[in-house]
C-alpha cells in the first residue's frame, strides 16, 4: 500500500490518500459498493436495464477483478474508502472498466480522475492496449468525466441521452502518460505499491516504521497548478512487492461454431417466398390485370374527386367522433349515475346497430320527423326555428352523422380504457401534493394514457378511412362509389377496383407511418432506450460500412464490446 500525500483538496491539513488493491468482497470495499447501489436505485428506480442494482453490482465473479485478468482499486482518505474502480478482461487487448465511483460527500475534488489514471496504468502494466467502458443515460457527470479524460464516445453525441441509452467509450492506453487536472503529482512507481491479497489483509494492522522515497515529478503545464519538485511517499517496506512480469496472453484455441439449423422456419419461409413470387409473376403475365387501363384511371379527375371526398369524410368524422368519444369516456368515469347511464346507453346502441343501417336511418329521418326545429318542449310547435328534414339532412350530412356517432361509441371505450390504465397511485400522490385537478389530468394522466390510447385510436382511424366506402349506399360519390360508376359503364371491373385498392393502401400506409412516430414520441418516458427508427438504422448501417471501408477493417467496437454495451453499465 502506498501513501500519496497530495493537496487534492484545499484544507488546512492535507489528507493522506492511499491506493489499495483488494478483492471485491473485501469488507473495506463494501461501504463504497453500497453507496453505488443506493445511487443506482435513486437514478434508475431500482431497475438498472432489466435487473436490480444489487444484481448488476454482483453480476461478475470476484476472480474477474483480480490478477492476472483485472484489478479492484480503492482510494482511501486517511484509511477510509472514498473512491474506487475496477476492470476485467474483455478480450485479448481490451480491459473494461467498471465500478468507477466516488462517495457522494467526496465529489468535486478530482478523486475520480485519480482513480481513472491509476486504473489505466495498472491495465497497461497487465498488458492491455485499449480501455472500453460504458455508463448510463442518467449519469451526465460520468459522461463529462470520461470525455474530459480523453475517452472517445462510440455514439452520436448530438442525440439526447435518453435516445442513446447505454453510452460506450474507448481509449488507447498509449495516451496514459499525461496527468489529468487536479492531480498535483505523478502517482508513485509500480514498485512502491502493494497489491493486498485476502490472506494479507490482517497484516496492515501491524505497525511498521515507514520509509520515505523521493519520486521525481514532471514540470507542471500552464493549465495545471504548480507541483513541488518531489513528492514524499511514505512506504511500508514489508509490504512492497516486485513488479510482476507481463502476463502471457496466448489466444485460446479456435473452435468451430456450428449455427443452429431452423428447418421449420426455413420451410415456411420458402413457402411464403414461393407464393409471393407466384403473385408477382401473375402481375406481369396475366393480361386481365390490364395495367394500361389502371394507369389511365389512377389519376382520373372523377377518381381524385372521390378520393378527396373520402379523405374529407375521414377527417371530419375522426374529429367529431373522438371529441364526442372523449366526453362520453369522462361521463362513464364520472361519479354521476345519470351521466354514467346515459353514456353507457349511447355506447351500447351505436355499437349494436350496424353502420350501414345507421346511415340509411339518418338519410331517411324525414319519414319519421318531417320537420325539425326549436320550440316548446314536448310538442311539435317549433315557433323559434324550423327546418325541413329532407333539406337539412342531405346525403353528406347523413354520412357525417352516421360515421361520427358510430366512431364516438368505439372511441369512448378506447379513451376510457387508456385513462384507467394510469396507475392510481400517481393520481393520489398528485392530490396529496395539492396539484390542481386540470393540471393533474393534462400533465400526469393524459400523457401516460396516450400510450395506451394511440395504438387503438389509429386502428380506428384506419378502419374509418376504409369504412367510408359504406356510404356508397347513399349514392355519395366517394372513392369506391366513383369506381363503381365507372366500371359499370366500361366493364373494366378489375382495373378500376385495383385503382381503389391502391389508393386505400397508400393512405393507410401513410397513417401507419404517422402512428409509428407518434407512438414513439409518447413512449420516451416509459422506455429506457427507444429502438432506432428505420431511417436511423439505415444511416447507421451506411456509416458503419463507410467507416469499415475507410479503416480497411470492421468498425472499432469488437463483438465482445457490442455484447457489453447491451448488458452492462457503470
Amino acid at each position: 500500500m502506498s501513501t500519496i500525500t497530495e493537496p487534492l483538496r484545499e484544507e488546512s491539513q492535507a489528507a493522506a490518500y492511499t491506493f489499495a488493491y483488494v478483492r471485491s468482497s473485501d469488507p473495506l470495499a463494501q461501504p463504497l459498493l453500497q453507496d453505488l447501489v443506493r445511487e443506482y436505485d435513486c437514478r434508475y428506480g431500482f431497475e438498472v436495464f432489466g435487473e436490480s442494482a444489487t444484481d448488476e453490482i454482483n453480476r461478475y465473479p470476484e476472480a474477474a477483478f483480480a490478477e492476472p485478468e483485472g484489478a479492484f482499486l480503492l482510494l482511501l482518505e486517511d484509511g477510509e474508502p472514498v473512491s474506487g474502480g475496477a476492470f476485467f478482461r474483455l478480450d485479448e487487448r481490451t480491459a473494461e472498466f467498471k465500478r468507477i465511483w466516488t462517495r457522494t460527500d467526496r465529489r468535486g475534488r478530482g478523486l475520480a480522475r485519480v482513480v481513472l489514471t491509476e486504473l489505466e496504468l495498472e491495465a497497461k502494466r497487465l498488458g492491455y492496449e485499449r480501455i472500453f467502458l460504458t455508463t448510463g443515460p442518467r449519469q451526465p457527470e460520468a459522461v463529462s468525466l470520461y470525455r474530459g479524460h480523453g475517452y472517445t464516445p462510440l455514439f452520436d453525441v448530438t442525440q439526447p441521452a435518453s435516445a442513446i441509452g447505454v453510452h460506450p467509450f474507448e481509449k488507447s492506453l498509449a495516451e496514459t502518460e499525461s496527468l489529468p487536472r487536479r492531480v498535483r503529482a505523478r502517482v508513485p512507481e509500480r514498485s512502491a505499491r502493494r497489491v493486498v491479497p485476502p490472506e494479507a489483509a490482517g497484516a496492515a494492522d501491524v505497525p511498521v516504521t515507514p520509509a520515505t522515497v523521493d519520486v521525481p515529478v514532471q514540470p507542471a503545464t500552464a493549465e495545471v497548478p504548480a507541483r513541488p519538485a518531489t513528492v514524499d511517499v511514505a512506504v511500508n517496506p514489508a509490504a512492497v512487492v516486485p513488479t510482476p512480469k507481463k502476463v502471457d496472453r496466448a489466444a485460446p484455441a479456435a473452435r468451430k461454431v456450428v449455427p443452429l439449423k431452423h428447418w421449420t422456419r426455413w420451410t415456411l419461409s420458402a413457402i411464403a417466398v414461393f407464393f409471393l413470387a407466384q403473385l408477382v409473376w401473375t402481375f406481369f403475365t396475366n393480361p386481365q390485370w390490364r395495367w394500361p387501363v389502371f394507369a389511365e384511371y389512377f389519376f382520373n379527375e372523377a377518381v381524385l374527386r372521390g378520393l378527396w371526398l373520402t379523405l374529407w369524410l375521414t377527417a371530419v368524422s375522426t374529429v367529431i367522433g373522438f371529441a364526442l368519444g372523449a366526453l362520453l369516456a369522462l361521463a362513464r368515469l364520472s361519479g354521476s349515475p345519470l351521466l354514467n347511464s346515459f353514456a353507457w346507453g349511447f355506447i351500447w346502441f351505436f355499437r349494436s346497430v350496424p353502420l350501414i343501417v345507421q346511415l340509411v336511418l339518418w338519410y331517411n329521418l324525414g319519414y319519421l320527423f318531417p320537420t325539425l326545429g326549436i320550440g316548446w318542449p314536448f310538442s311539435y310547435d317549433f315557433w323559434l326555428v324550423e327546418f325541413n328534414t329532407v333539406h337539412l339532412i342531405s346525403a353528406s350530412a347523413a354520412a357525417v352523422l352516421g360515421l361520427s356517432l358510430h366512431q364516438a361509441a368505439y372511441s369512448a371505450e378506447i379513451i376510457r380504457g387508456g385513462l384507467l390504465s394510469v396507475d392510481q397511485g400517481q393520481i393520489e400522490a398528485a392530490k396529496a401534493l395539492g396539484i390542481p385537478r386540470s393540471r393533474r389530468f393534462f400533465r400526469i394522466t393524459l400523457p401516460q394514457a396516450a400510450r395506451a390510447i394511440l395504438p387503438n385510436a389509429f386502428n380506428e382511424v384506419i378502419g374509418l378511412l376504409k369504412g367510408t366506402s359504406v356510404v356508397f349506399i347513399l349514392a355519395l360519390p366517394e372513392l369506391f362509389y366513383t369506381v363503381q360508376v365507372i366500371y359499370n359503364r366500361n366493364a373494366q371491373v378489375v382495373p378500376l377496383l385495383l385503382v381503389a385498392t391502391v389508393w386505400y393502401a397508400l393512405f393507410t400506409s401513410v397513417l401507419s407511418v404517422l402512428q409509428y412516430y407518434i407512438e414513439r414520441h409518447f413512449a420516451r418516458g416509459s422506455a429506457r432506450e427507444l429502438p432506432p427508427t428505420p431511417l436511423q438504422r439505415a444511416r447507421r448501417a451506411i456509416r458503419a460500412g463507410i467507416l469499415g471501408r475507410a479503416n480497411g477493417s470492421d468498425p472499432q467496437i469488437p463483438p465482445a464490446s457490442v455484447a457489453a454495451i447491451t448488458s452492462s453499465q457503470h
